[in-house]
């Protein structure tokens, strides 16, 4: 192997022109390899974030009423003989259990019991419906990220104490220690003081969104010791399906749903683009493949007389054939190595002319060791395949033949 790995080198050394072609190529194509393949994970780590991240990534809620009938088959005739009540949505009543064992369970970061109910704000002659989340405050703020949020604050989250969207605060004119009537849809109405003016900079929530204490939320929707629904976060949001598969036998009773399941659309956003930079990521490998091919078979038709003499003095065509795989091998792993650092230099290169005017990122990008040593084995290994046809070439030459024709 010392034998065929001198004589590769020399070969390489021999051809500089076309050595360098090969390792910019290379460079080129191993540095758009890791700036797409960093870049797209970053925007997709962002929008999954700016979507879910500050949210529930499963919930639990009770099981539904669902139509159904008991049906008898009797001399061909089909009778029905009972129908059931119709679908409605039922609530939690015991709860407690349930909050202990998830509470226990390592992988989730936050648990939060809600009532989670639609009202109505009437200010100014103007009827406005919101959704009032009844939360505890502690366990709430660790899905929501509400106290960092609030941009006014007089009051916790305690009592007839609420906090409000500023859509909502600019709509109504509702301001800090205002007070607020919530009528709902029961008829009931209650009096209560505006205690937090938040900014969840999503519009939609803004303007409907009402949080108030969970104790609070039970009493006005008619709900004691029940609540809609059990939330929950989990630290890897792309775990939430196999963990709700997983508490759907736990919890036999109870409908579980991921987000997942409520965000469809953005799923397949995600994997077509996923799909779209492993496309292109393919052909800029394939590109590299075809271009050292084309190159080392070049490379073997000018080295033929030299590979003639050497088959000539006892080289066999295993040997000759190893020279080239070396060729390969070596280009592949130092333009490579190359091309990670122009593909980190690349990626910083966007970072900065990306940047906001106060210097912050636009979105975060994390160069996973990962993904450099990939590209270092994709590269190194496409190179070494391409290089197997001009070394299968190279064994089978006849070194009579070579030396005879020159």
């Amino acid at each position: 192997m010392k034998f065929e790995l001198m004589v590769a080198l020399r070969f390489l050394k021999e051809s500089k022109g076309q050595t360098l072609l090969i390792l910019l190529g290379i460079i080129i194509g191993v540095s758009v390899q890791i700036f797409l393949s960093v870049l797209i994970g970053g925007l997709q780590e962002d929008l999954i974030n700016s979507t879910v991240g500050d949210s529930p990534h499963i919930f639990i809620s009770a099981s539904e009423n669902r139509p159904s009938s008991f049906i008898n088959v009797e001399e061909d005739e089909i009778l029905v003989s009972k129908i059931t009540e119709s679908r409605t949505l039922k609530n939690i009543i015991s709860y407690n259990e349930i909050l202990e064992e998830l509470n226990e369970d390592s992988r989730f970061s936050a648990v939060s019991p809600v009532v989670n109910q639609q009202a109505f704000v009437t200010r100014g002659g103007v009827q406005s419906t919101v959704n009032v989340k009844g939360i505890e405050i502690d366990n709430g703020d660790k899905i929501y990220k509400i106290r960092p949020r609030l941009l006014a604050k007089e009051g916790e989250l305690t009592g007839n104490n609420i906090y409000i969207g500023t859509g909502l605060s600019e709509n109504t004119g509702l301001e800090i220690n205002s007070i607020l009537e919530l009528r709902s849809s029961f008829g009931t109405s209650a009096f209560y003081k505006v205690s937090g003016i938040f900014d969840f900079e999503n519009q939609q929530l803004n303007d409907a969104l009402v949080f108030m204490n969970l104790p609070s939320a039970q009493s006005f929707f008619q709900m004691d010791g029940m609540i809609s629904q059990i939330e929950m976060q989990i630290p890897k949001v792309f775990e939430a399906e196999p963990i709700t598969r997983d508490l759907e036998k736990k919890f036999p009773g109870y409908k579980l749903v991921s987000w997942q399941e409520n965000n469809q659309q953005l799923l397949t956003a995600l994997n077509s683009q996923s799909s779209s930079s492993y496309v292109i990521q393919f052909f800029v490998i394939l590109a590299i493949t075809l271009g050292i091919a084309s190159v080392l078979a070049i490379n073997v038709v000018q080295k033929g007389k030299q590979i003639g003499i050497l088959k000539a003095m006892g080289a066999t065509g295993g040997m000759a054939s190893r020279i080239f795989i070396l060729q390969g091998a070596l280009l592949g792993f130092v333009g490579s190595l190359f091309g990670v650092v122009f593909g980190i230099a690349l990626l910083e290169g966007f970072l900065i002319g990306t940047r906001s005017p106060t210097g912050d990122d636009l979105f975060p990008l994390s160069i996973e060791p990962g993904i450099l040593l990939f590209s270092v084995v994709i590269a190194t290994s496409a190179s070494i395949i391409a290089a197997a046809i001009p070394a299968r070439k190279a064994a089978l030459l006849d070194p009579i033949e070579v030396i005879r024709n020159g």
